[in-house]
């Protein structure tokens, strides 16, 4: 008999191999099946013969296939859930790895809305919209600052013409719906004496400012802001350019104006006869002042040749003339040169009192032409009298 383990050939009977020791037992009263034993059972097993191994090399490569088209279904059909996945969402990029200019230029257009916003807000808040130039259009002459009047003024001035001028004027609510000036138009001044005035609009676009183009609003104070004589002794020589008017004007009372007016005045060109005495029109030559007074034809123009003391001083009235226009306040409220009109009526410290103008009177060696206590424009007397001062400015 043979080992089941080693296949060696032990002795009849032996329980254990010898050769490798395995127990043979399991064998022990039946004999080991013999090769033709084991082949006859083999064959018997279905009938058939074994398979040879190209049939299961083929049999693999079929399974193979199997599994790839199965793949391939499953991908196509999503069985899977993969064809059918979505792109996940973007994921937010920090503000740091973002293009630094370009988040700069955004940054600054939105607090640029931000800041336009605010200001829209801030000029309805105070009762304005805003003015093609930028500026709040306010109810009244009073509610501007002088920053604000001269912003305007600046837009009056480059308008073109007198009627351009005055609807700029009209859309600041610096005269009435109509275009007319009719001495409501006044903004309060407190001098640094402590003097409670006021100041008026005259006219728009009406004097040449020295440094070029146009003034956009004159002003007038609305009552005299003190006395003074014209000259110290009874002589108009030197007509307004040279008289000690014109420099008290400029240093003691320019020093009482607060500061935000100060500011805002600019120097204007004035027309003036400079001589004194005299029958030739030449002598009206221009001055550059910051305050001045009026002359004749600014307050009451023209002057009638015809008229002026019987028409014997016709030479007179031209020279009169020359020294400039009536500003729309007196033409509009109705002055003439010789009749009495109550805008021309001006106060010091609450009584009415005469002023002075700035026009030498031709004929003569020492008047100046001055305005009467009761409005009439057509007065003359004495230099070295103490009259009303009541100045003129343009911003």
């Amino acid at each position: 008999m043979f080992c089941p383990k080693c296949g060696s050939e032990i002795a009849e009977g032996a329980a254990f191999c010898g050769k490798c020791g395995a127990p043979v037992g399991a064998q022990v009263g039946g004999a080991a099946p013999t090769k033709n034993a084991q082949g006859a059972a083999g064959a018997a097993v279905g009938g058939a013969p074994a398979p040879k191994k190209n049939g299961a090399k083929i049999g693999a490569v079929a399974a193979v296939v199997v599994v790839l088209v199965v793949l391939v279904a499953g991908f196509a059909t999503n069985w899977f859930g993969l064809a059918g996945v979505q792109p996940k969402e973007a994921v937010e990029v920090p503000a740091s790895s973002q293009n630094t200019e370009g988040q700069q230029g955004a940054d600054a257009t939105v607090q640029g809305a931000a800041e336009q916003q605010g200001d829209a807000a801030a000029g309805d808040a105070q009762g304005g919209s805003q003015g093609a130039a930028g500026a709040a259009v306010k109810s009244a002459v009073e509610a501007y600052t002088w920053d604000e009047l001269s912003q305007i003024s600046a837009e009056i001035g480059a308008a073109g013409d007198e009627a351009a001028a005055i609807e700029v004027a009209k859309k600041y609510n610096l005269c009435t719906p109509e275009g007319k000036l009719d001495g409501t138009q006044v903004k309060s001044v407190t001098l640094a004496d402590g003097t409670q005035t006021t100041v008026q609009i005259v006219g728009f676009a009406h004097d040449d400012k020295t440094s070029g183009g146009k003034a956009g609003i004159t002003f007038i104070f609305g009552d005299c802001v003190g006395e003074a004589p014209m000259n110290p002794t009874d002589t108009n020589a030197g007509g307004w350019e040279a008289s000690q008017m014109r420099g008290y004007l400029n240093s003691d009372v320019m020093t009482l104006l607060p500061e935000d007016l100060k500011s805002a005045i600019v120097p204007v060109d004035k027309l003036t006869n400079n001589v004194g005495k005299t029958q030739d029109i030449s002598a009206v030559t221009a001055t550059s002042d910051s305050l001045w007074l009026f002359s004749l034809a600014e307050l009451a123009g023209p002057i009638s040749a015809a008229e002026l003391l019987g028409g014997s001083y016709g030479w007179a009235a031209d020279i009169f003339n020359a020294e400039g226009s009536r500003y729309q306040l007196f033409s509009d409220t109705g002055v003439i040169w010789n009749n009495e009109n109550s805008t021309l009526v001006k106060n010091l410290q609450g009584s009415p009192d005469s002023w002075w103008g700035r026009s030498p009177y031709p004929d003569s060696s020492g008047d100046f032409q001055y305005v009467l206590s009761d409005g009439g424009p057509y007065g003359g007397y004495g230099t070295h009298y103490s009259y009303g001062v009541v100045p003129g400015f343009c911003i």
